[in-house]
């Protein structure tokens, strides 16, 4: 076993250092041509969940602007373990470039640092790179691309869900000072999402900031029509949570699985930014226990009930006609049932019945489509400069 990790380990540094070399050369070889485009997209590498290695927060950006003619380059940052798409180009290079300048450059504020940051590599590696908009996800390094061009037009993708307190959005009751000074757009899913920001802001901003433009996750049809036995269990252990809130996922996670009836097989998928928090070697001996495929889009096809204890993957599900278990946690994250009013609570054994497995199907259906709306391709394409 260790000799195998070992491998894995010098594996996954062999592939970070090739990506860091194409970075650097991509780089080097652009510094004195000139290169316009619409729009920069830029994404943590982690978020490539899909067939291929996909960003499928970002296909139907991309498939806009292919239909309508408008040139695009794709950036990725580097995350450790996670893939890298072909499309788009590693930025290792001056993503370590600006983590090298965040720790000697002598500026407290992290917004101004970032921005003269930005503007200094604009002027220098990246003199060649000209955009009229930027669009990340997760709020990634958007004070450094407003320093490469304080005029470009920066939105931000909703990636997971809204609620009232969510610090990327609000801290303290006022808006967030990486959107608010920054000048951010948001791309948002759905009404009932944009309904939670503009009812928690006073200041109005999101008024002027905040647009619906759908998403690339609505399902059309329900793909099972009963219980066939395989739960997708998404998982929630990162280091965003304290040592001791994993310990008690990881308690109850485990009270769950075993607590259940036999026959009834449990794939596990974890976090995309799951970097072993904790240890799940002892949950993979159970023998109906199984790794899910790294395709999200797979597992929903494979399990036909979902459990979490809160992973936005509910919604995913729910669109697809996929029930969601709610597994109960001492832990303050119950998110759908105080923030969203899931309908459903229910246990595994109820979905057995055909009927009652339809009905539910449906209910939480109907459920999902006020948060999720289909891709607005003409409003997206009216928000770009």
């Amino acid at each position: 076993m260790l000799i195998y990790q070992d491998f894995i380990f010098s594996l996954k540094k062999e592939l970070r250092m090739n990506k860091f070399l194409k970075s650097l050369l991509f780089f080097i070889t652009h510094i004195f041509s000139r290169r316009e485009y619409d729009v920069v997209f830029y994404y943590p590498s982690h978020f490539n969940r899909g067939n291929e290695n996909k960003n499928l927060f970002f296909s139907p950006y991309y498939k806009a602007c292919d239909s309508n003619n408008l040139k695009y380059i794709i950036f990725e940052e580097p995350c450790f373990g996670a893939s890298i798409n072909k499309d788009s180009i590693p930025i290792d290079f001056i993503f370590y470039i600006i983590q090298i300048l965040r720790k000697i450059i002598p500026i407290s504020n992290g917004i101004k640092r970032d921005n003269f940051i930005g503007a200094f590599i604009g002027r220098t590696i990246l003199r060649f790179l000209r955009f009229k908009n930027v669009i990340v996800i997760s709020k990634s390094m958007l004070s450094f691309f407003k320093g490469i061009n304080p005029n470009a037009r920066i939105f931000d993708v909703q990636h997971g869900i809204i609620y009232e307190n969510k610090s990327d959005y609000f801290i303290d009751n006022t808006v967030s000072e990486h959107l608010e000074k920054n000048d951010i757009f948001l791309l948002l899913f759905g009404n009932r999402f944009l309904d939670i920001l503009k009812k928690k802001d006073l200041t109005k901003y999101f008024e002027m900031h905040a647009f619906v433009i759908g998403g690339n996750i609505v399902g059309t049809t329900n793909l099972h029509q009963k219980f066939n036995n395989n739960i997708l269990i998404s998982l929630q252990f990162t280091h965003d949570h304290t040592a001791s809130e994993n310990a008690i996922l990881l308690e109850e996670l485990n009270d769950f699985i075993t607590s259940s009836r036999k026959g009834i097989n449990f794939y596990l998928k974890n976090h995309p930014r799951f970097n072993n928090e904790v240890n799940l070697s002892e949950i993979f001996k159970l023998p109906n226990v199984i790794v899910a495929p790294s395709d999200i889009n797979e597992c929903f096809s494979l399990c036909s009930l979902h459990a979490t204890a809160y992973s936005t993957s509910t919604f995913e599900a729910a669109l697809l006609g996929i029930p969601t278990i709610l597994i109960p946690s001492e832990n303050e994250f119950n998110f759908f049932q105080k923030e969203f009013n899931y309908p459903l609570n229910n246990s595994i054994d109820e979905f057995s019945a055909i009927s009652f497995y339809q009905e539910k199907s449906n209910i939480i259906k109907g459920w999902a489509t006020a948060y999720y709306t289909p891709f607005n391709e003409s409003k997206f394409l009216n928000l770009l400069r």
